[in-house]
């Protein structure tokens, strides 16, 4: 069977009998390479479960808990979540144990325990039997060159034929996980009650907090300890008149830190959007949108110094509807 025929199905059969879960499984009596030589274990029916991801142990540390919008990278900017990873799961006797309890004349587990087993699931040697992590399995295409599972010294560096979990891929993880506020901005006269050729004011009601997420994997038996935290600033604040009746038609403004958190206040300012032609009934579509600087350090401290390579900004947005009016009395 191709190699890469042969990896789909073992995952297929991964995520049918619900191993992603990592239940501990009963031991077997034999080594899946013993049965070659008559003893062969028990064979089993797999059980019933249709997971829809093979689940990981990192955890989530987060300084941000309110409403807002998944953080995910600009259109362009050629940057992705990582869409798998091998984390740490087996000693060569639990893996073979884990095989066995799973094992099938004929089956996918009978070909992985031939594959794995040949070399005893190396017992004896330095290091562990890692299993590839799929959260998406919508995506699983994009790791169908790899594995399922992986046999990982210690010294094994993290590369893309051996995406290892590491540092860089707990920021991707971290990254993928964050929350950015919306912003929560009051316009000046109020949505309802603009008038043409009166320049729109923004100020926030909120200041925006920074935000970040650490992503940890723990694992004391394989002597593994490592974290990562993606941190996002808010740093430009846009607004886009959602009209070509007005001049100017965008405004961006630089964010200012006030005790830890940032914000502006656009009065007296160079650049406000203003309306020229009053709104139909239904009004215009005024957007604000932030611009997040992110990066990343190798540690679970946020204040940590950034690390390369860099990530892509984060944005987070609000509209309103606006009512212009040619009439002359203003509520501000």
């Amino acid at each position: 069977m191709p190699a890469v025929k042969r990896r789909h199905r073992a995952l297929a059969v991964m995520v049918f009998t619900g191993c992603a879960v990592l239940a501990s499984a009963p031991p077997g009596n034999a080594k899946v390479g013993e049965f070659k030589h008559g003893h062969q274990p028990t064979q089993k029916t797999p059980g019933p479960g249709s997971p829809n991801s093979i689940q990981s142990k990192v955890s989530y540390k987060k300084s941000y808990h309110g409403a807002g919008v998944q953080m995910t990278a600009p259109a362009g900017s050629g940057w992705s979540p990582p869409a798998c990873w091998y984390e740490p799961e087996f000693t060569p006797k639990e893996f073979s144990d884990y095989i066995n309890s799973n094992w099938v004349s004929g089956s996918a587990w009978d070909e992985m325990g031939q594959e794995y087993g040949k070399d005893n699931f190396h017992e004896g040697d330095k290091g562990g039997w890692y299993q590839l992590i799929v959260p998406d399995l919508s995506k699983a295409d994009a790791c169908a060159a790899l594995d399922p599972w992986k046999w990982i010294t210690p010294e094994q560096p993290s590369t893309p034929d051996i995406p290892k979990v590491d540092p860089k891929t707990l920021a991707g993880l971290a990254f993928n996980e964050t929350v950015l506020p919306n912003p929560d901005i009051t316009l000046r006269p109020i949505a309802q009650n603009q008038l043409v050729n009166l320049d729109t004011e923004i100020a926030f009601d909120k200041a925006l907090p920074k935000v970040w997420v650490t992503a940890s994997l723990d694992n004391a038996d394989f002597g593994i300890h490592v974290a990562a935290t993606t941190t996002a600033v808010p740093e430009q604040l846009t607004i886009d008149a959602g009209t070509p009746y007005a001049d100017p038609q965008s405004c961006t403004y630089d964010l200012k830190a006030a005790g830890g958190k940032y914000s502006v206040d656009t009065k007296d300012a160079d650049c406000n959007v203003t309306y020229t032609k009053a709104s139909s009934a239904g009004g215009y579509t005024l957007k604000a949108s932030v611009v997040w600087k992110v990066t990343w350090t190798p540690s679970a401290d946020p204040d940590g110094a950034p690390s390369a390579p860099a990530l892509p900004d984060g944005r987070s947005s609000k509209q309103f509807t606006v009512t212009v009016r040619e009439n002359q009395a203003v509520n501000r």
